[in-house]
């Protein structure tokens, strides 16, 4: 799913930062208009390469203090390509947790302030309310329990040594070892390995043509549950894209018990776009809790939850979400490594652990 990036909301403790900045910010612009252009452009380039510089000023977007913020630059999709690269760079500006937090369960009030919610429609979203509706789905007798399906199924990541192929335009492939489809698959592992029966529909609805894509995963999708009703959760898994105008691919990434990986974003949609989709309050509060859930067991692994005008077939099933896995400047095992860890906690909430 292609995404134009968006600004954090700012928060306040950062007054001095923003003064020096903006002195800053003013004096080069003095500078330049006073006949030193070329000098202003070559300091400014210099600035872009400093990672200090980077910091703080991405932290006085965020609004957060430079001492707490850990920031990571772009860089193009092609810097992963081999295992032997230096570090990868991510876009994701976090607050990372070593330790996994045992701190006691919070109440819903306490909870939300865990969580945000990145809302773009005109609706009002009480985080709190959405908690305090402990919304739960539980795996119940036989038959599969969760429906894994790849809406835009030709989504790829950039390629590298352990998963080395031919991407076509923007990250795409309809080789299902090196897309989405490969994501689901080891969804699908994880969570049969843990007692919980999933259902794959690995059909690509993207390719050949992009449009109507989910017209066709929604026929599919409908015809799964009609055919197994023990279905309690659809999820369609698909990857970002977070690219510049001039085509630099970010990728968005967090650090769990020593290793890089994705981080995950759940996508909710309503019926706001004039689509029915009566439920979608209901998918909101569980995927709210369930990324408390994520949150609590694994810091720094989920973004924000995205809440869209658009209904992206969420209204097939109560149970339904979208999940982002990575970007496209992800690589391949930072995805499944990611995926992973989503379906341990997803199969321990549907088994009441």
């Amino acid at each position: 799913m292609k995404r134009r990036r968006k600004h954090y909301r700012r928060r306040g403790g950062i007054g001095l930062s923003a003064a020096v900045t903006l002195c800053l910010a003013g004096s080069l612009l003095l500078f330049a208009r006073a006949g030193g252009e070329a000098y202003v452009q070559k300091l400014i380039d210099r600035l872009a390469g400093n990672s200090d510089f980077i910091l703080r000023a991405v932290s006085l977007e965020l609004g957060m203090t430079p001492d707490t913020a850990e920031v990571y630059a772009p860089r193009t999709a092609a810097a992963a390509r081999s295992e032997d690269a230096a570090d990868p760079l991510a876009e994701s500006t976090y607050i990372p947790l070593e330790e996994e937090n045992d701190a006691p369960v919070l109440d819903a009030a306490d909870k939300a302030a865990t969580i945000t919610v990145n809302n773009e429609t005109s609706y009002e979203v009480d985080v709190a309310a959405c908690l305090a509706a402990e919304t739960s789905i539980r795996a119940e007798g036989d038959g599969p329990q969760v429906l894994i399906v790849h809406t835009h199924g030709s989504e790829s990541y950039t390629p590298d040594a352990a998963f080395p192929y031919t991407p076509t335009e923007n990250e795409r492939t309809t080789d299902t070892r090196y897309n989405v489809v490969r994501v689901g698959d080891e969804l699908q592992k994880v969570l049969e390995e843990n007692g919980v029966q999933a259902m794959h529909i690995r059909d690509i609805f993207d390719s050949p043509a992009y449009s109507g894509s989910y017209d066709r995963s929604l026929a599919a999708i409908e015809d799964a549950l009609a055919a197994n009703p023990t279905i309690k959760i659809v999820i369609d898994v698909h990857r970002d894209s977070i690219l510049t105008d001039d085509g630099t691919a970010y990728k968005t990434s967090c650090t769990i018990d020593g290793e890089e990986m994705a981080q995950l974003m759940f996508v909710v949609g309503t019926d706001e776009g004039g689509l029915y989709h009566p439920d979608w309050q209901q998918n909101l509060n569980y995927v709210t809790g369930l990324q408390y859930q994520l949150n609590r067991a694994y810091p720094g692994l989920m973004r924000p939850v995205n809440l869209r005008t658009q209904r992206f077939n969420q209204h097939a099933s109560p149970g339904s979400m979208l999940i982002e896995v990575g970007s496209s400047g992800n690589t391949m095992p930072e995805a499944l490594a990611a995926i992973r860890l989503f379906g341990q906690a997803l199969a321990d909430d549907l088994n009441g652990a």
